[in-house]
C-alpha cells in the first residue's frame, strides 16, 4: 500500500526518515510472510489505535492497509460475549471478523481483543456475578483464545467497568471494584490454564475511576495478582487548558504510577494507556481543533516513551463514527467515516516508527520548562524531538562536532528537508555575522520536529521566545 502523504511523494536523497517508512514497509512485508501461529515476542511499546470492526464498522481491507501504511502495531476490538454465545455453551465467531482479525495479525498489526460485555442468557443480562455467569463469561474467553489460537494473545477483561457503558437499560450503573476484581480473577485462572500464552490485560478503568478512587479500591483488592498488564483510560480534553496537555497526561501518568506502586509489592507494573485522545468536533468547550489534536499525537506517543513503565498507548479511536460536526463521540478518529485522512493521521504516520522501535535516551536540559527536546536512538542514527510545551514557537540554536553530516529536520505530518548545518544571524545582524558553520537553529513550534544527521555530537546552546535574541552573543 502506497499513500502519497507518507510514502510516494517522499523521494528525496539521503532522507533519514524516509528511509525509515521504508524499512517499516519491507518490515511490514516480511511479517505477511510469516507464519501466523508462530510465536513472537511482545515489542518494547505498542503504537496502537482503537477500531470498531467487531460492530461492523468501516471497510477492513482499506482500513488496516491504512493502518499499516501508517506504522500502527495494533488494534484494539472487541467480539462482545452476547454476539459470540448467543446460545448457552454454543460459540461462533463471525467468519468476516474472524478473518479481520487473522489479517491484522499477519500484517503485523497486533489485534487486543476487549472480553465484554454482559450476556442476557446469564444473571438476567447484568454483569456476571453468580458462580454461573462467571462460569459463562470464562467459557466465552476460553472459546476465543482456542479460536485465534496465536494469532490473537492480547485480551482486555470488560471495558470501562466502573460506568454503565454496554449495559442495557436496568444496568446502566457502575460496577463495583469486588465484583470486578472476583470477574477478572475467575478468567484469569481460566484463560492461565488453558491459553498460557495469552496476555491478560486488568482494569480498562476510566479516568474518572482512577480520580475517584475505584482503581486503588481494586488494586487493594489483589486486582494486579490477577492480571499481566494494568490498563487504564486518560482523557484529558475535558480539563481546563493547563490541564489537557500531553505535557499535564505525563504528569498525572507519574502519579498513577506511584499509587500502583503502593500495591505491587515493590516489582515495577507494565501498563497499556487503552484509550487516550483529543476528538476533533468543532464550536464545543472542550473542542480540539485538528491540527492541534495532531499535535498533540505526536506529542503523546513521544512522551509516552518517557516512562519506563508504559508499554503501549491505544489512540481512540482510528476511524470517525460519524458526520455530527459537534459530537464528539463522532470525531476521535485519525481518519473519517469515508477513510480521509485527517492532520491525526499524517503525524501517526510520521511518528509510529520511532516512537514504537526507537530506544528513548533523555531530554536534553533547559532552563525553559515548556522546551521539549527528547533524544532517540533509532537504526543506529540518533534523532532529536523537539516542541514547544505552549503556545509560543522558539529558535533553538545547536551545535555539532559533525557538520559534514546532513541535517534533515522534519514537522511531524510535513515533508522532510535536508538543509544542512550552517548558521549567519544576517537578519539582526544587518548581514555581517561571520558563518558559524558547525550551528544550525531551527523554530519550533506546539507540533514536534524530528532532527537527524550529526545529532550524536550535538549540544543545545541556546533557545528563546523571542526570536531575534537567539542569534545575540
Amino acid at each position: 500500500m502506497q499513500f502519497p502523504t507518507t510514502v510516494s511523494s517522499r523521494r528525496g536523497p539521503a532522507s533519514f526518515f524516509l528511509a525509515a517508512v521504508l524499512l517499516a514497509f519491507s518490515a511490514a512485508a516480511a511479517r505477511a510472510g510469516e507464519d501466523p501461529s508462530s510465536e513472537r515476542s511482545a515489542p518494547e511499546f505498542y503504537v496502537g489505535v482503537c477500531a470498531h470492526f467487531g460492530q461492523g464498522k468501516g471497510i477492513p481491507a482499506n482500513n488496516l492497509a491504512l493502518m499499516e501504511a501508517a506504522g500502527i502495531r495494533s488494534l484494539r476490538d472487541e467480539l462482545s460475549w452476547g454476539g459470540v454465545e448467543q446460545q448457552r455453551g454454543r460459540y461462533l465467531v463471525a467468519e468476516e471478523k474472524s478473518a479481520t482479525f487473522c489479517k491484522a495479525a499477519e500484517l503485523g498489526i497486533e489485534p487486543m481483543l476487549i472480553l465484554d460485555y454482559a450476556n442476557r442468557l446469564y444473571d438476567q443480562g447484568d454483569r456476571p456475578r453468580s458462580a454461573d455467569a462467571l462460569d459463562g463469561y470464562a467459557g466465552y474467553a476460553e472459546a476465543l483464545a482456542a479460536h485465534f489460537g496465536r494469532q490473537v494473545r492480547m485480551y482486555e477483561v470488560w471495558n470501562e467497568y466502573d460506568i454503565g457503558i454496554g449495559m442495557p437499560e436496568p444496568f446502566r450503573k457502575g460496577g463495583s471494584p469486588q465484583d470486578y476484581v472476583a470477574m477478572l480473577k475467575h478468567v484469569f485462572a481460566r484463560l492461565k490454564q488453558s491459553a498460557p500464552h495469552v496476555e491478560i490485560i486488568g482494569g480498562a478503568v476510566t479516568p474518572g475511576g482512577v480520580r475517584r478512587g475505584w482503581l486503588e479500591e481494586a488494586l487493594e483488592l489483589g486486582l494486579l495478582d490477577h492480571c499481566d498488564v494494568l490498563s487504564i483510560h486518560t482523557y484529558n480534553y475535558g480539563s481546563p487548558a493547563a490541564e489537557k496537555t500531553p505535557e499535564a497526561w505525563r504528569d498525572w501518568m507519574l502519579q498513577v504510577d506511584e499509587m500502583v506502586g503502593k500495591y505491587s509489592g515493590g516489582r515495577p507494573v507494565p501498563m497499556y494507556v487503552t484509550e487516550m485522545g483529543w476528538p476533533t468536533h468543532a464550536g464545543m468547550a472542550n473542542s480540539t481543533p485538528p491540527e492541534l489534536s495532531a499535535s498533540y499525537l505526536g506529542r503523546l506517543y513521544l512522551l509516552a516513551r518517557t516512562l519506563p513503565f508504559m508499554k503501549g498507548v491505544w489512540w481512540y479511536d482510528y476511524q470517525d463514527d460519524g458526520w455530527e460536526a459537534e459530537h464528539n463521540e463522532h470525531n476521535f478518529g485519525i481518519i473519517r467515516p469515508d477513510l480521509t485522512p485527517k492532520p491525526s493521521y499524517c503525524v501517526m504516520a510520521d511518528v509510529a516508527d520511532l516512537a514504537a522501535r526507537g530506544e528513548y535516551l533523555g531530554r536534553v536540559e533547559s532552563e525553559d520548562p515548556a522546551l521539549w527536546i527528547l533524544k532517540f536512538r533509532l537504526d543506529g542514527r540518533e534523532v532529536w524531538a523537539a516542541w514547544s510545551g505552549d503556545d509560543r514557537p522558539r529558535q533553538v540554536l545547536l551545535r555539532t562536532a559533525t557538520p559534514d553530516e546532513p541535517l534533515v529536520v522534519r514537522r511531524l505530518g510535513n515533508r522532510p528537508v535536508e538543509r544542512g548545518w550552517g548558521y549567519r544571524p544576517w537578519a539582526v545582524k544587518g548581514g555581517r555575522a561571520p558563518l558559524a558553520a558547525d550551528q544550525a537553529a531551527v523554530v519550533i513550534d506546539d507540533r514536534p520536529w524530528l532532527l537527524c544527521g550529526g545529532m550524536e555530537t550535538a549540544e543545545l546552546v541556546r533557545a528563546s521566545t523571542s526570536l531575534g535574541d537567539v542569534a545575540e552573543p
